[in-house]
């Protein structure tokens, strides 16, 4: 069987700044762009394994792991591989996103059966702010026609020598970078009822990796190498993935229930509908084929893919708060006034722990939640009644935190 190509892409990005589930993202993107459409599963409809991944954090947060996925796939065009797979440019933007897919032509010739004709392209962007600098309705909808893997795209353009374009067989995977203060400048709220948002898995991470200054960097050529010889395997699959009895009836199970735990979020709403269709299929076959190189799925890569959804929607409301933009002062002048009106309609009685914590949940990611607590108390705006798990506010002459 194998070593799991996931597996081994996180040993290879170990010494990164990227987040652990960036790491583990970048590498399901990394198996999506070498799978093409020349895999795919059969439920009511063809559902082939692209995916569109923005990887959210604030400033200073490693993304390298984009750059790490991006230079890996050029290694493996740069090695004496027969199918080259189609990269964006560096510098991909909106404008030139149908360009480089025009050129992303490929012609694959599989042992039985007539050569598949298909435009395959994996897209890397750092910031998606460069992508779309602003909200653009009509590029959005692009973007979901190219999600849906149609038999042909054709659209009219005013510019260019191509002046009417057609696309046979178009597929696009997208890794892009996001900040939360992006995307609460640029995205509407009517964004989050659309189409686009539906078909986005956003993965979020507050913190990055803590490395020594001075570290020696991991010998990671036996690593790649490995990981180019496993993306050629990748790139000669094709055909449909056959599901296991097993792996059938818990997908849907899981589906038939509503996909639990399913997201609550209210910009969320849209998207928890077609979570099986749009994702967990997609991740199933994804984790598949990193763990075996063959088309079968069993019931562990039903349930591993569903695992890694669950967990990246568990961090997805973490986004909303951050967007939010508050400084961690304005959030504790804000707890204190909270504080400050409980313990007076309490009659000056203390106040729960759990008070604070559900408070603070609606307005700042959950990692910060103990520490902007920490911070108040050390700062004098709250105090904790000795031997209790209980608050009373300090009157706000005896501190200052601005």
């Amino acid at each position: 069987m194998g070593e799991d190509f996931i597996e081994l892409f996180q040993t290879y990005t170990e010494g990164s700044f990227s987040p652990e589930n960036f790491k583990l993202w970048g590498g399901i993107f990394v198996v999506a762009a070498a799978l093409e459409r020349r895999v795919w599963v059969q439920t009511r409809r063809r559902t082939l394994p692209n995916l569109y991944i923005w990887l959210v954090a604030p400033p200073g947060i490693g993304k390298q792991v984009i750059d790490d996925g991006k230079n890996l796939l050029r290694a493996y065009n740069r090695s004496k591989a027969v199918h080259k797979l189609f990269i964006s440019n560096d510098s991909v933007s909106s404008a030139s996103l149908l360009d480089d897919l025009v050129k992303a032509k490929q012609v694959f010739l599989p042992t039985n059966g007539p050569a598949l004709e298909y435009h395959s392209m994996a897209a890397f962007a750092e910031e998606v702010g460069v992508l779309i600098p602003a909200y653009d309705q009509t590029f959005l909808t692009r973007l979901n026609a190219l999600y849906n893997n149609p038999d042909e795209y054709s659209e009219s353009r005013r510019h260019g020598p191509v002046r009417e374009l057609v696309l046979k067989n178009p597929q696009l995977n997208l890794l892009a970078g996001a900040q939360p203060g992006w995307m609460q400048e640029t995205l509407p709220e009517t964004a989050w009822s659309g189409g686009f948002t539906s078909r986005l898995i956003m993965v979020y991470a507050s913190e990055s990796p803590f490395r020594e200054l001075f570290m020696e960097e991991n010998n990671t050529t036996g690593v790649k190498s490995r990981l180019l010889s496993q993306l050629e395997q990748l790139t000669r699959l094709n055909g449909a993935c056959q599901l296991s009895a097993e792996a059938a009836a818990r997908l849907a199970e899981w589906h038939r229930l509503g996909g639990p735990p399913a997201p609550t979020h209210s910009k969320l709403e849209y998207y928890k509908n077609r979570r099986t269709t749009l994702h967990v299929v997609k991740l199933a076959m994804i984790a598949a084929v990193s763990r075996t190189k063959a088309l079968v799925i069993d019931l562990e890569d039903v349930d591993r893919a569903i695992g890694w959804l669950i967990q990246a929607e568990a961090v997805m409301p973490d986004i909303f708060r951050a967007m939010v933009g508050r400084s961690d002062a304005q959030v504790i002048e804000e707890l204190h006034f909270y504080l400050t009106a409980l313990w007076r309609a309490a009659k000056l009685k203390p106040i729960p722990e759990e008070k604070l914590f559900h408070f603070l949940h609606q307005r700042v990611p959950s990692e910060k939640v103990e520490k902007i607590i920490m911070i108040a108390e050390r700062s004098n705006v709250i105090a904790r009644i000795a031997g209790t798990a209980q608050y009373v506010p300090k009157p706000k002459a005896e501190f200052d935190i601005e």
